[in-house]
């Protein structure tokens, strides 16, 4: 056998272990990066204080401060800027403001947000008879919207994800070239939720009637619980049933179904476009003798021949719907608002209660103002018609966040 003279070597080579990977550096602190920033540009800090805004058991930083004007130098160049600095390393700068209002002074802590104990970043902005406010949380990926109150003249609308309400209120007054005319005013207070892929939302209970009252004997005759949970790109609803005589469908025709026990989702199409006409859409779902799912359109959505979405009876009480986020999210050219409730989901689901006598009794799960989150994040993302943000990295000057 011929000897080879690199062989060894090379099998050497191979018995090397390989070296460990360095690890990656460790982010830069916030109070190192922005004192730093402080000493070169020297910002009028107007307020800085520590609280855990992401939940992680850590303090965040949060400074707010304006920036002396170039030219001139005792004026302010713009509004403040309120600076977001997380224990993990990441940075969020937020300044000016969407609408017609201007930023009402630095951002302030509120500890017991809704009563959660959830601490939250509360930024508030006014202008001529008007003011309007959000509140944050913030994960790794930047601010999230956990309220708002938007107030312009005659109206207010708000929305609180944490306490899971919501209200609306509108006045119109009278024509003053009108002796005849009136002012006319009108309220709503319900709910506001989020969906995400967390855990599961589950709708108050019981039920509300809505159409049968006359008909109805209570919980025990007819009811439903609803739970709606993000999965990828559907919304998953999930129904138990409580009904005293079970009805099933004779066949999948709209009459069979009309006349079985069944539900109704209903939910509000968005036009593509902002001048398109909106239009409610209606599903039923019951199911067959053999436990099979059957479906129908009793309003079709605007995209002819659509297929009913994904059903699933796992038991003669309880189904589940996945409906794409798709339909019924309202659609980019919709969300041109700074105020984050005029263009929310539209989703109810109803159980209609037959008992062999067609359809008698109509009860109601409403989940009122409706938010979606994106995946891995517990309340939405905070978008920037609402209020305009941006992350920070670590070449940024203080003066490059004025805008």
């Amino acid at each position: 056998m011929a000897f080879v003279p690199w062989l060894p070597l090379l099998v050497a080579l191979h018995s090397v272990p390989a070296a460990p990977a360095k690890p990656a550096p460790a982010p830069v602190s916030f109070a190192s990066w922005f004192d730093a920033r402080v000493k070169e540009e020297a910002p009028n800090i107007t307020e800085r204080y520590q609280v855990d805004l992401d939940g992680d058991g850590r303090e965040d930083e949060v400074v707010c401060f304006p920036m002396a004007s170039v030219d001139r130098p005792k004026t302010w160049d713009g509004p403040p800027v309120t600076l977001v600095g997380l224990a993990s390393g990441e940075r969020f700068a937020m300044s000016g403001g969407a609408g017609v209002d201007e930023p009402l002074g630095c951002p302030s802590p509120t500890s017991t947000a809704s009563g959660s104990g959830l601490p939250t970043l509360l930024l508030q902005r006014a202008g001529a008879g008007t003011s309007s406010s959000v509140t944050l949380r913030f994960d790794r990926k930047g601010p999230m919207l956990v309220a708002s109150n938007v107030n312009p003249r005659f109206s207010l609308r708000r929305m609180d994800l944490l306490a899971q309400s919501a209200a609306t209120f509108h006045y119109t007054p009278p024509d003053p070239e009108d002796p005849d005319s009136e002012g006319n005013e009108s309220k709503w207070e319900g709910s506001a939720r989020v969906v995400s892929d967390l855990e599961s939302t589950v709708l108050p209970s019981p039920g509300q009637v809505t159409w049968g009252q006359k008909n109805w004997k209570g919980p025990e005759d007819a009811d439903l619980t609803v739970s709606l949970r993000r999965r990828g790109d559907l919304m998953v609803v999930s129904v138990r049933l409580r009904d005293d005589k079970t009805v099933v469908a004779a066949d999948a025709s709209p009459k069979a179904i009309l006349a079985a026990d069944h539900l109704e989702l209903r939910w509000m199409e968005w036009g593509t476009t902002r001048f398109m006409r909106d239009q409610q859409v209606e599903l039923g779902v019951a199911r067959n003798k053999q436990g099979a799912p059957v479906a129908t359109w009793f309003k079709p959505p605007k995209k002819k021949d659509t297929p009913p979405p994904t059903i699933r009876w796992t038991s003669p009480e309880a189904v589940e719907v996945e409906v794409p986020l798709a339909w019924f999210m309202p659609t980019p050219a919709k969300l041109d608002y700074y105020d984050p409730t005029r263009a929310t989901a539209q989703f109810t689901v109803f159980f209609s209660d037959g008992d062999g006598r067609g359809q008698e009794t109509l009860v109601n799960a409403d989940p009122g103002m409706l938010f979606v989150a994106d995946p891995g994040r517990p309340f939405p993302s905070l978008a920037q018609v609402v209020q305009p943000w941006v992350r920070v990295e670590d070449g940024a000057t203080l003066r490059s966040l004025l805008w």
